[in-house]
């Protein structure tokens, strides 16, 4: 009996801790689901946005994770144009790590995942990144959580303005910024 003991009680304790950590694991994802639709919906009730407000977003948004894991997100507006039968960003920007702002060339690699939608509708993309590091080592490597939130602007004019953001998502169309962070556009 004590040789059976000896052989299953590491088996039972490594169980135990990897049942914790599988369930940590699963209630990050849910945390960091209802955190980006909750920044989406955010956004969605605005007639017009500013930089600063989307960067408090991202704050908000760490502190919805109530973690100090790595995020990220990228928030765009985005508008069907019948005529060149294509989606373009009518605006864009990233915060975090890793995160490029969107542009109407990056947009047509992800248009599969965009809605049909009539000439001159619009919708807002919220993209986050979560990081996910495991407090034990169970087997479970680090990843990434990644979510893709489409929403329609909740209010009649149907297109939100962003003041000080780049025009067309493009880093130096409008303010300067040159983007250097890098992101693969088909992990969303």
């Amino acid at each position: 009996m004590i040789a059976e003991a000896v052989i299953m009680l590491p088996l039972l304790l490594w169980a135990y801790l990897a049942m914790f950590i599988y369930w940590d694991a699963y209630r990050s994802e849910t945390t960091a689901v209802k955190a980006s639709y909750t920044l989406a919906d955010m956004v969605s009730r605005n007639d017009e946005v500013d930089t600063a407000y989307l960067s408090g977003l991202h704050d908000v948004f760490d502190y919805l994770m109530n973690n100090s894991v790595e995020t990220a997100m990228v928030v765009s507006s985005i508008v069907w144009d019948k005529t060149d039968n294509r989606y373009e960003v009518l605006w864009s920007e990233a915060y975090g790590e890793g995160m490029l702002a969107l542009n109407t060339t990056r947009v047509a690699q992800i248009a599969d995942r965009l809605p049909i939608m009539s000439d001159g509708d619009s919708v807002i993309l919220v993209q986050s990144r979560i990081e996910y590091v495991p407090s034990i080592d169970v087997g479970v490597p680090d990843f990434f959580y990644r979510q893709f939130i489409v929403t329609r602007p909740r209010l009649s004019a149907g297109k939100i303005e962003c003041t000080d953001c780049r025009v067309g998502g493009l880093a130096d169309d409008s303010n300067g910024v040159i983007d250097v962070q890098t992101d693969d556009i088909d992990a969303w």
